[in-house]
This record gives C-alpha cells, structure tokens and sequence, in this order.
C-alpha cells in the first residue's frame, strides 16, 4: 500500500510537473513585459500614420476631382474659342467681300 501511494505521489509530481511546464512555456518573461510600452507606442504611431494616409488619399481625391473640373473647363473653353475664331474668319471673309463690291 504504501508503494501504491508513493506511486500515486509520483503520478500526481509528473503531473504537477508538466502543468508547470506548459506554464513557464505560455508565461510571458521580464523582456517580454518590458517591450510592451514600445509596442504599444509603435502600434499608436501606426494608427497615426494610417489615419494620415487616410486623410492623404481622401485630399488627393478631391484634388483629383478638382482637376478633371478644371480640365474639362478648358475643353469648354476650346470648343468657345474654335466657335469665336471661326465666327471671326466668317465676318472677315464677308467684310472683304462687302470691301470688294
């Protein structure tokens, strides 16, 4: 009987044991915690910077927007100034022919 308990004893150590393994294993160390702040200032400075880049593209769309207003402006523009111009040659040609009467 008392060979069963020792043995019992030993079964319940080894099993103690490896409980205490898989803890020191999943257990984080003094580096581990010490890293912690620069971790979280580094994930922080991340979601800044993200938050940056958000801002960026949204502000490089709208000047895109802005740009193709613009650009579609001046075809407006060149489409005006075609009509003048030719409007223009149309009254010279016919100041000339009133000119050649």
């Amino acid at each position: 009987q008392l060979e069963e308990t020792v043995a019992a004893n030993r079964d319940d150590i080894a099993a103690l044991d490896s409980r205490i393994g898989r803890m020191e294993q999943t257990m984080a160390t003094k580096e581990d915690v010490a890293e912690l702040p620069f971790i979280r200032q580094a994930v922080v400075e991340t979601l800044e910077t993200l938050h940056e880049i958000s801002a960026m593209k949204q502000t490089l769309t709208e000047m895109q927007q802005k740009v193709n207003e613009v650009i579609a402006g001046q075809a407006r523009q060149e489409l005006v100034l075609q009509s003048l111009a030719l409007h223009l040659l149309e009254h010279e040609s016919e100041i000339r022919a009133l000119k050649a009467r």
